[in-house]
């Protein structure tokens, strides 16, 4: 999902452990995200207060993992952005990709969350821009890219804010990358769709006949149609998911794994299909929870 405009490091960085966390060079899949996407919205973190920091190494921003992962505390640097991070949040993602076969892979894979900011800005302009940061594979496989964990204190420093909440310029001038198509549910074998465009219909699922309705848009973190967001009506397992205006609240944002799923970025809640129904469900790999995108392909002019 990305188009990164970051500087990129040369391969071969092995990963190393030390008792209680990474040491040494190692190789990492890193995640943005911010104020609008936190967990609650706004900048508390599981152990260091508000999330925050310039990048520098007296001042480093703030990023979230598993503390197998990394000690509450421990600095690293990171070459693409060329800013220094404190490890000083929980994150849930990061966990299951540690601990064992999570979202975007493991056991064992490195997985940080990068504090972005966003507080004052665009909430659709900072939540991009998490997007457009992140590397990804075509497939939505993630890209592992090179941190120094314990790194000296005078490797260069970007003064290039990661998203400037002014502007709502991203870092390197990276953008989204926006995907059209159809959702074919795992085990129904029907589409996501938008039967009744009508702000508060629930989102159903259909025969997958490329009609329009099943036309999905994915940009940053929203599900779009026809100017209107996948959005779930609760946090609580069961909780149906509608088509809403987009308003960029935390509950129109999603993320697309690797592994087929479609979760909740506040929490790590899959969504699912039961029969034609489309609610909020704990992840379980259920082959209701898998989604195969298809996208659509544009017609040649000369056609």
């Amino acid at each position: 999902m990305i188009v990164s405009a970051a500087l990129l490091l040369g391969a071969g960085a092995q990963a190393l452990a030390s008792s209680g966390g990474a040491a040494g060079r190692i190789r990492v899949y890193a995640t943005y995200y911010g104020w609008y996407d936190n967990t609650p919205p706004g900048c508390a973190t599981a152990y260091s207060g508000c999330a925050g920091g310039t990048g520098t190494f007296a001042d480093p921003l703030t990023f979230a993992s598993d503390t197998a992962e990394f000690l509450v505390g421990t600095i690293v640097y990171y070459p693409t952005v060329r800013k220094y991070f404190r490890m000083g949040d929980s994150c849930q993602e990061c966990s299951l990709d540690w601990s064992g076969h999570g979202p975007n892979g493991g056991p064992h894979l490195y997985h940080v969350d990068l504090w972005l900011g966003g507080a004052g800005g665009n909430e659709f302009d900072a939540i991009d821009c998490e997007d457009a940061l992140t590397r990804e594979r075509p497939d939505g496989a993630p890209v592992l890219t090179t941190f120094l964990v314990d790194p000296p204190d005078d490797l260069p420093v970007s003064s290039q804010p990661l998203f400037n909440t002014s502007t709502g310029h991203c870092f390197g001038g990276a953008k989204a990358k926006s995907t059209t198509g159809s959702y074919r549910n795992g085990s129904t074998g029907h589409c996501l769709a938008d039967e009744r465009p009508r702000l508060g219909e629930p989102a159903t699922t259909g025969v997958c006949d490329r009609a329009t309705d099943e036309r999905i848009v994915f940009n940053g973190a929203f599900l779009i149609h026809a100017k209107r967001c996948l959005k779930t009506t609760g946090p609580e397992y069961g909780a149906r998911i509608v088509w809403a205006a987009c308003d960029g609240d935390a509950r129109e944002q999603w993320e697309i794994n690797p592994n087929g799923t479609i979760t909740w970025v506040q929490y790590t809640r899959c969504v699912a299909a039961e029969h034609d129904r489309v609610v909020l469900t704990r992840c379980t790999g259920h082959k209701a929870e898998r989604w195969k995108f298809a996208a659509v392909r544009r017609r040649s002019p000369h056609a």
